[in-house]
């Protein structure tokens, strides 16, 4: 059975995982018999790969797109990549099959990679995606990128360091002197958290790292 079936606005039940097995498997759509019900869904390139042959068990995360017309839904391989996909969809132009050829067209730690780096080449490489669509993808979803990069390193560098407080004072300062979150996470991971530096020792070496003295 479909491990949660919330319910969405309009009242429909909205799939967010199945597990069964593979009844057939197209270059476009995968049936997936889960206890007798078939669920028809377009998957992205690594989701498609990770598949074993029909007849054979597997799961996937599941993103259901509720139209007045139509309900379609689209599996992905990871949380991570179905939380990739429900950010691009979020972008103006970007509806779930220009979405989905984004992923498939390259991975997801790539894709992360381009936006960051502000890369066009990447998103531009999926079908039906224009250089317009392609930077709006970037100006949209950067930021929130950033930010997410931001919220993982601290807690990293909390770890390392053994004292959370340390770790956040320097990323405050580090936005305070107007780097970037991406800046401030990159000069938190290029500090030795474990040889327990001092406030001034840390901050110095993630200047340092920054390019600046």
């Amino acid at each position: 059975m479909p491990s949660a079936q919330p319910a969405d606005e309009d009242g429909c039940n909205v799939i967010g995982y199945l597990r069964g097995r593979v009844k057939r498997l197209t270059p476009e759509e995968l049936l997936l018999d889960v206890n007798g019900v078939g669920y028809v869904l377009s998957l992205t390139l690594s989701a498609r790969d990770r598949l074993p042959a029909p007849g054979g068990e597997t799961e996937v995360f599941v993103h259901t797109h509720v139209r007045e017309d139509q309900l379609a839904l689209y599996g992905f391989a990871t949380p991570e990549e179905l939380e990739m996909f429900e950010l691009l969809i979020e972008v103006d132009g970007v509806g779930p099959k220009v979405g989905l050829a984004i992923l498939s067209s390259a991975n997801l730690d790539l894709l992360k990679r381009a936006i960051l780096a502000e890369d066009v080449a990447p998103i531009r490489r999926a079908p039906g995606v224009g250089p317009r669509t392609a930077q709006k993808v970037i100006i949209d979803l950067k930021p929130k990128l950033e930010a997410e990069e931001a919220l993982l390193a601290l807690p990293r560098a909390a770890a390392a360091a053994g004292d959370g407080q340390l770790p956040k004072q320097i990323e405050e300062t580090l936005r305070g002197l107007g780097f970037s979150a991406q800046e401030a996470r990159s000069g938190l991971e290029s500090v030795d958290w474990g040889a327990q530096p001092t406030a001034n020792e840390a901050l110095a070496h993630a200047l340092k790292s920054l390019g600046k003295r």
